[in-house]
């Protein structure tokens, strides 16, 4: 769902060229986070014998690099990014308003916002989500108990 989303203000930011930049830096962002959640992702599916795979490691992995950059990434920078597109966007807006029919600004204005205000909640989702990860759970608590061994059949 975030995929499509993002395609669409991808799409919409590139037609105004108001928004290319606003857009760029967006996007950079939030690829910026996911190669993060990728590292993570990789770290959690290693080989049960490789060093990736050491609850220290992706408890390391977790607690420093992924949870702070997905924070200041996603909490930070892409609310301040929305603010400065919905502030930037007015006089464009109004030269839509004047080029196509009345309404027409409005129309497109809360269609970005909407898209946006999505993002941000399945940010909000997904950040729930990296939190009570159930593998990072038990990866926690078969380090505290001493055995190396982590399940991997959840069904």
């Amino acid at each position: 769902v975030e995929h499509f989303i993002t395609i669409w203000l991808i799409f919409g930011s590139y037609i105004f060229s108001g928004l290319r930049r606003l857009g760029a830096v967006g996007i950079f962002t939030l690829e910026f986070s996911s190669v993060f959640l990728q590292i993570l992702q990789i770290c959690i599916n290693a080989p049960e014998d490789s060093r990736l795979r050491r609850p220290r490691v992706v408890e390391f992995v977790h607690r420093y690099v992924v949870l702070p950059t997905f924070i200041y990434c996603r909490f930070i920078v892409f609310p301040i990014l929305w603010y400065s597109a919905a502030f930037e966007s007015e006089e464009w807006l109004e030269q839509i308003e004047r080029a196509f029919m009345p309404g027409s600004a409005l129309v497109l204005y809360i269609f970005f916002n909407g898209l946006l205000m999505l993002i941000f909640g399945l940010n909000l989702v997904f950040f729930r989500r990296l939190l009570y990860h159930p593998l990072l759970k038990e990866m926690a608590l078969s380090s505290s108990s001493g055995s190396p061994k982590i399940a991997t059949n959840y069904t």
